[in-house]
């Protein structure tokens, strides 16, 4: 099913005149890397379940982008569909730095205290800062509410004014 949706995006892209590259883009870059460490069984299982959390992030933001893109209510024009497949690429970029700075700070952290302080608050500004406001909130939140994943953020974040809040909060702290 997810390789369905990407592919279908990539499809859309292209048919908009978009894919001209040849180059991968973000988006894909990271979610081909995310796929290929989530399904090395060689990878530790800590690693693994944060690549299915960037997998299933880009993911996420591949489909709602898509949506837009596909939405016949709207008369899209070129800079229009390109703004929101820079967003797509920007979001996922953003995404993929958030999680790395989680798992440096949560790597730092000294003791159980510190390392749920960590937890908090990144779990925190994800859900805090949302991208779309999405009502499917079983799916915005399938990673928040799994204790079995130490990427327990929302699906449906901003990923940018995450980033910058959190590099915020963690210098005041």
């Amino acid at each position: 099913m997810k390789h369905t949706i990407v592919i279908l995006l990539m499809l859309a892209i292209a048919a908009t005149g978009m894919a001209q590259e040849t180059q991968p883009r973000v988006f894909q870059q990271i979610y081909n890397s995310a796929m290929k460490t989530a399904n090395d069984p060689g990878v530790p299982m800590p690693e693994r379940k944060a690549a299915s959390f960037r997998a299933d992030a880009v993911n996420y933001l591949s489909n709602r982008t898509l949506s837009e893109i596909a939405d016949t209510t709207k008369a899209l024009k070129p800079e229009e569909i390109a703004a929101l497949n820079s967003q797509l690429d920007s979001m996922a970029y953003f995404m993929y730095d958030y999680v790395n700075i989680f798992n440096k700070e949560y790597s730092r952290a000294k003791g159980q205290k510190d390392k749920a302080r960590v937890l908090r608050l990144f779990r925190e500004v994800s859900i805090n800062n949302p991208l779309y406001n999405d009502p499917d909130r079983q799916l915005v939140l399938a990673y928040y509410n799994r204790e079995d994943f130490l990427t327990q953020f929302s699906l449906d974040t901003n990923w940018v004014k995450a980033v910058g809040e959190v590099k915020k909060r963690l210098r005041e702290m």
